[in-house]
């Protein structure tokens, strides 16, 4: 497989098989624009229809889990809406309500997000994703696995020495069986595909049109990671430093692999773990502020990701095995791809 190969200045000077899908016309000043406002008018139209679809699952969820009644029709639509979240962070009730949202609505927000940038960029839905002909499933189990292990393990293990005082919210007792069983099943479903959501965005979208303009790795890998940061909205700076690493070593790994599966696997399975081991999703709303020490850990995690993608790619067994084949080609900034930038 072949590596990032770049010259002096950080140019890459042969293009990596993710960025083959860019048009020559994506090239042009307004098109990034132009997609911009099909993506915000397509999402916003998703978002607001599928909220309300969230909102009605929340209602029978809610009603059957703590009512233990059958589903019905609500009386009031609008009351449906308004109640359709358990504003709980110490109940995995509230995870659950929260967890079905994000995984209903970032759903169909994929869905248009890949239409909208699809129809203006007039290219196959696939390359926003990856450069093999299909999504490679094992590359994304290796990255939800292999990562949510070597994650999970080190947030667990020292907690569990020392009795794991502070338990999270899933381990406590007190919660039904038949609720922890759904809460899995939510957390399962919707946060790989709330990952995705953001990977396409970030590290397909933002990463492909940066790279129609510049071929500088830095500037390709930075400016999707800082918009990735400010999409939390998050005032600490700790915590949107942290990001941006976190999203730098994502891009690194589209670019090294052809792909977003195995960022889409870690995405999803950092969250999990936060999700199962730490915290519900209304308290990580709510988050301590952060430290240097959390800033350092961090940056491990993301090197991390940089290593299990360098593993992907150098181990000639598990590059078959997930099909992680990455052909490149000569650089050439007229053709197919990348553009002349100065």
């Amino acid at each position: 497989m072949a590596g990032l190969h770049l010259d002096r200045w950080l140019n890459l000077t042969l293009r990596p098989a993710f960025l083959r899908g860019i048009d020559p016309s994506e090239h042009i000043w307004w098109r990034p624009p132009e997609t911009f406002a099909l993506v915000i008018v397509t999402v916003a139209i998703c978002g607001t229809l599928s909220t309300l679809v969230a909102s009605l699952l929340n209602y029978w969820l809610v009603h059957g889990l703590m009512l233990h009644e059958l589903p019905t029709w609500p009386g009031s639509a609008i009351l449906a809406v308004k109640a359709n979240q358990m504003h709980c962070g110490e109940c995995l009730i509230g995870g659950i309500t929260d967890g079905v949202m994000a995984g209903v609505v970032s759903s169909a927000c994929l869905a248009g997000l890949l239409w909208a940038v699809s129809v203006v960029n007039h290219r196959p839905i696939g390359t926003w994703i990856t450069a093999a002909p299909r999504f490679r499933w094992r590359l994304f189990f290796f990255g939800l696995g292999s990562f949510g292990l070597l994650l999970g393990g080190t947030a667990a293990i020292p907690e569990a020495l020392h009795g794991w005082p502070d338990r999270p919210v899933f381990w406590r007792s007190g919660e039904y069986l038949s609720v922890r069983l759904i809460y899995l099943l939510v957390m399962f479903t919707a946060l790989p595909v709330y990952a995705a959501f953001e990977e396409v965005l970030c590290r397909g979208w933002m990463l492909q049109t940066t790279a129609a303009f510049t071929r500088n790795l830095g500037a390709i890998l930075l400016l999707n990671s800082l918009v990735f940061a400010m999409m939390h909205r998050d005032n600490d700076l700790g915590h949107s430093v942290s990001r941006v690493l976190f999203g730098m070593a994502l891009s690194f790994g589209a670019l090294r692999l052809g792909g977003l599966e195995l960022g889409i696997g870690v995405h999803a399975a950092n969250n999990l773990v936060i999700l199962l081991l730490a915290q519900t999703l209304p308290q990580a709303e709510k988050s301590s502020p952060s430290t240097i020490g959390g800033v350092l850990v961090n940056l491990a995690v993301a090197l991390t990701v940089v290593g299990l993608a360098e593993l992907v790619a150098r181990w000639e067994p598990l590059r078959r095995w997930t099909h992680a084949e990455d052909p490149a080609w000569d650089f050439d900034p007229s053709a197919r791809g990348l553009g002349a930038v100065g």
